[in-house]
């Protein structure tokens, strides 16, 4: 649990207790009364603490329908983060992964003055979705884990570090195309070396086994080709 959640939980109470003297001293009415307001406040606070925790809860905040963007997935790792979970270093990573991609893809629209019809944003917004299909990946297999299976960890380990390391080769070719761009501005027609690279990159990296227990088993490859 986050600690500002236990503060907010620790300061809800103190104001609900609060509020139940209050109301009990407060309110002219009889004893049993008084005692019933006491205890519908106690129940709708109750309530609302139970539904804080829900909200914050890795397992909520990781629901794939909510996964929309990088900040979802950033949410979804630093929730896990607050859970027990072996693969922190990993989470931390992946975490850094997704800011430097947003930092990239600002740097190039900036470069580009966000020109819709540019190709380099097609590319870009291929590396966005690269990224965020392997960010969905980490959190399967962060969540999947079975502490009763130990014997499994390092199968686990494998398949984050080859997932973290496919990220951090198209985001140092994405890197590559940006510093290009910046030199020749949204001219398609100039010469980009490095836009090949990153086309090669995203066709040519491969995710681990996804399955859980099946090491052997590899993902189907990425089809993000470039036009």
């Amino acid at each position: 649990m986050k600690n500002s959640t236990k503060i907010l939980l620790a300061a809800m109470g103190v104001v609900e207790a609060l509020l139940a003297v209050v109301l009990f001293n407060v309110v002219n009415a009889s004893v049993p009364l008084k005692l019933l307001i006491v205890a519908a406040v106690v129940a709708i606070s109750l309530i609302a603490d139970a539904a804080i925790l829900h909200s914050g809860s890795a397992s909520v905040v990781s629901d794939a329908k909510k996964l929309k963007d990088a900040d979802d997935y950033i949410k979804a790792f630093y929730a896990w983060l607050n859970e027990d979970t072996p693969f922190a270093d990993h989470i931390k990573r992946a975490i850094s992964q997704l800011e430097s991609l947003k930092r990239k893809q600002k740097a190039l629209r900036a470069v580009l003055d966000d020109s819709k019809d540019s190709p380099f944003l097609t590319t870009a917004n291929e590396v966005d979705q690269y990224i965020l299909a392997n960010s969905k990946r980490i959190l399967n297999r962060v969540m999947i884990y079975d502490r009763g299976e130990p014997h499994k960890y390092n199968m686990h380990v494998a398949y984050l570090q080859e997932i973290l390391g496919e990220n951090a080769h198209v985001l140092s070719d994405f890197e590559n195309l940006i510093l290009e761009v910046s030199q020749i501005g949204d001219d398609a027609t100039a010469a980009t070396p490095c836009l090949n690279e990153l086309t090669n990159a995203l066709r040519s990296v491969r995710s681990g086994p996804e399955s859980y227990g099946q090491e052997s088993q590899q993902d189907p490859p990425q089809q993000m080709m470039m036009q």
